[in-house]
């Protein structure tokens, strides 16, 4: 049972050919809203990379997500904007700039590169807003289904930040942050599978 488990959630994780998203049109207002959140929450290849950002900006200090915040919300804004514009290679940016990210937050003092933490931020969130949208004009996706997209990154980040700050809380100390440091070279080693999977297929 557990077996099939584990093979259910590996095979999951495998991306299949790039593709634009499909959005239905036809449903109520809450329905849009919940459909451009699943946009974010249902695609690994989005979750993975904002979670690596939200663990580096909690392991940056206690106030990181914050710190960073402007920075991602005018980067995500500006996705909205250029998304238009993008080749379906942008894909794969967010999984990149989240290995980027994972890497730095398991291996540095994230103190030494606190200036580009925000900027960090930034791309990321252009990068992921980016993506979502990839393939779809202006006119093509309405208000209610851009702001579900905008509100789930918003909370993947956040919930990520905030875990690790409220475990650094409860539990401060060496061992804490180390735990936080393992935690991000893990979702690295996902998206480094994730990466090398998206560019074979």
């Amino acid at each position: 049972m557990i077996r099939h488990g584990l093979i259910t959630a590996l095979a999951a994780l495998i991306p299949g050919a790039a593709f634009a998203h499909a959005f239905d049109t036809g449903r109520d207002a809450y329905g849009l809203f919940l459909e451009g959140a699943e946009v974010i929450l249902t695609t690994p290849a989005l979750v993975l990379p904002l979670v690596a950002t939200g663990v580096a900006l909690g392991l940056w200090r206690t106030e990181g997500l914050l710190a960073a915040w402007p920075g991602f919300l005018i980067g995500a804004l500006a996705g909205f904007a250029l998304a238009p514009f993008a080749p379906s290679s942008i894909a794969l940016v967010p999984l990149a700039f989240g290995l980027v990210i994972g890497v730095l937050a398991a291996l540095l003092p994230l103190e030494r590169i606190a200036a580009a933490l925000p900027i960090l931020a930034g791309l990321m969130g252009l990068a992921v807003v980016t993506a979502a949208l990839e393939g779809h004009g202006f006119a093509e996706i309405g208000l209610l289904i851009r702001t579900g997209i905008f509100f789930a990154a918003n909370m993947t980040l956040a919930v990520a930040a905030g875990v690790i700050r409220w475990v650094s809380e409860r539990w401060p100390g060496e061992v804490t942050r180390i735990g936080g440091r393992i935690a991000a070279s893990w979702v690295a080693a996902i998206l480094v599978l994730y990466l090398a999977f998206s560019l074979s297929a």
